[in-house]
């Protein structure tokens, strides 16, 4: 089996990484999980790029509005192919009293795209999506007495409304059968697609890395930042790259003793530590970067002669971490 190029485990884990607690999961039990989707291939080796790039990832994720997110969502259950004839979505409907009375309109009928935007106005204003995961909506009485469930995904939501708009279809979430033949031609593109990608695979030249070579970080990754003071008063300098300052804030939490005996992924901040936690008492290793982020207050640019590795002593840090992360999994 080839080695997958850094690019495609990325992608892989991107996709991953959405669907696994990252607060719970070990590196090792992430690995066997991302080999797994993988096809069987042993990425043991590249242990150290995954850990990095997981860090990276988690990041983004943190970094994202869920305001954003949500609204993006919002559109999304809304978007459906315009019927000829129809009038698409802005076409105003028969609505019936029941959602008349909810939304407190005298209007008899109303476009779907009010009424989404009216139902998602009363979902913020109380506050109804699942913290764990927005796209979920956790229903008030109110809209339990209109809909009859007690929570639906905001994908799902335009069936029950479907249910209130003439012609009042009922809600139906049975999953459409699927058209053998329509597979069958969708099998034979992805296939088609697979072989010409891996055509191209086989034309490009591989560079070889040479023996000792060791993977050059992107430019962003080692890019220094101006540090907040909280920040400054844990790691002692007011300069640092992103991973100086995970390497820094390990230094900290072993000279203090921060780690959880039964759980050394765990943190327990002492008061300093806190601050820059967004006060909270322990978080786990994989949290770590969200809290950190707030407190790179300015990229700086990248001295030419600074554009190199990692410094030995930032691997150090982290094979150590990872020593004592894996003879705790062997433990349990």
């Amino acid at each position: 089996m080839a080695e997958p190029s850094d690019s495609q485990v990325r992608a892989v884990m991107k996709e991953l990484v959405g669907s696994v607690d990252v607060d719970s999961i070990t590196m090792k039990q992430f690995i066997a999980q991302l080999s797994k989707k993988m096809g069987g291939v042993d990425l043991k080796p590249r242990k150290k790029y995954i850990k990095t790039t997981l860090t990276e990832l988690i990041d983004e994720m943190n970094k994202g509005n869920d305001e954003d997110a949500a609204s993006s969502a919002e559109e999304e259950v809304v978007v459906e192919p315009k019927k000829r004839g129809a009038g698409g979505l802005g076409a105003e409907k028969e609505i019936s009293p029941e959602l008349k009375d909810f939304l407190g309109t005298e209007k008899t009928k109303m476009a779907r795209t009010e009424i989404v935007k009216a139902l998602w106005d009363h979902i913020k204003e109380h506050d109804l999506q699942n913290p764990q995961d927005k796209r979920e909506i956790l229903l008030d009485e109110a809209m339990q007495r209109l809909f009859g469930v007690e929570r639906f995904s905001m994908f799902h939501m335009a069936k029950y409304v479907g249910a209130h708009v003439h012609p009042f279809k009922p809600v139906d979430l049975t999953p459409k059968e699927k058209d053998p033949e329509a597979e069958e031609k969708k099998k034979r593109k992805r296939e088609n697609a697979k072989a010409k990608k891996d055509e191209a695979k086989g034309k490009k030249k591989r560079k070889k890395k040479e023996p000792g070579e060791k993977r050059k970080p992107p430019a962003s990754f080692i890019a220094p930042y101006r540090l907040s003071p909280e920040l400054i008063d844990v790691v002692g300098e007011s300069v640092l790259s992103r991973p100086q300052v995970t390497s820094k804030l390990w230094e900290y939490i072993k000279a203090n003793n921060l780690q959880l005996p039964s759980d050394k992924r765990t943190i327990l901040c002492d008061d300093k530590f806190k601050i820059i936690m967004d006060g909270n008492e322990r978080i786990t290793m994989f949290q770590m970067n969200k809290y950190v982020s707030a407190h790179l207050i300015e990229k700086l640019e990248v001295p030419k002669e600074e554009e190199k590795p990692l410094k030995e002593e930032s691997e150090e840090v982290e094979e150590e971490e990872d020593a004592e992360t894996e003879e705790e999994e062997d433990e349990d």
